[in-house]
């Protein structure tokens, strides 16, 4: 399972694995314990971890964010819901821009 991770994604694995049952950490809580200053390096290693099949989820609203590995099907399932909701909104958006442009230009 971790043999195809590389260095630093088994540590972002690592850490997040070891959080307790309600816990999460920011990006910047994980990017300070592995010492990376990059946050597009950080966001890179999150995205591989996810392409890898990890079980990484995350939540961003209002004044809590933070990632951590689903614990369950039930909470992986309402994290692959918010994401399908998102990608349905932005195809809406997409049509709609693809249409004004036509009528526009």
């Amino acid at each position: 399972m971790y043999e195809n991770l590389t260095n630093d994604e088994l540590r972002v694995y690592r850490i997040l694995e070891g959080l307790g049952d309600t816990e999460s950490l920011t990006g910047s809580q994980i990017m300070e314990r592995l010492m990376i200053k990059d946050r597009r390096y950080f966001h890179q290693l999150i995205y591989n971890l996810r392409i890898k099949g990890m079980p990484v989820v995350s939540v961003k609203n209002g004044g809590h964010s933070g990632y951590w590995l689903a614990r369950n099907r039930d909470e992986l399932a309402s994290y692959l819901h918010d994401k399908e909701l998102y990608i349905a909104t932005h195809k809406k958006i997409i049509e709609a821009m693809r249409g004004a442009a036509e009528a526009i230009f």
